[in-house]
């Protein structure tokens, strides 16, 4: 008798659990020789979806100046800057964001499928880098970024 009433009691905590979290997420990688970028999109349960961004410096010596364009889609850019970035953790987050028209928030809501992920990113999103080295020298870098099968 314990036992049954203990499972009626935790198999509701468990389906609660299961139910609430859509637990979906999808990434986009690239790299060039100082640079790796990755665009991570996880469910947000308000939004539909969150954007993330993130870049890793590769080469050796410190970054002074680092500028961005990060092209997700044909209507979505993002931009910044960032003085002294410091890269010693690895990656570092250049932008969040979530979609911008509540048709789209509701299509991520929904869930969406591999397909429909790389339907609305299009075939190349990119990160536009410029940057300043150690010694004063500018870069102008780009990072084609890719969809990675998870």
């Amino acid at each position: 008798m314990k036992k049954a009433i203990l499972v009626f009691l935790i198999l509701p905590l468990l389906l609660l659990g299961a139910c609430s979290e859509k637990g979906w997420s999808y990434k986009y990688e690239g790299a060039t020789d100082n640079w790796n970028g990755v665009t991570e999109i996880f469910y947000d349960k308000e939004n539909g979806a969150r954007f993330v961004g993130k870049i890793k410096y590769l080469g050796n010596g410190d970054v002074k100046k680092l500028q961005f364009i990060s092209e997700l889609t044909q209507t979505s850019q993002q931009t910044g800057r960032v003085q002294t970035p410091n890269f010693k953790e690895g990656y570092i987050i250049i932008f969040q964001d979530v979609p911008n028209t509540d048709s789209t928030k509701n299509d991520f809501k929904n869930g969406v499928t591999d397909e429909e992920v790389k339907s609305f990113f299009g075939d190349y999103p990119v990160f536009k880098i410029d940057w300043t080295d150690e010694e004063g020298i500018d870069h102008t870098e780009t990072i084609y970024l890719k969809y990675v099968a998870q």
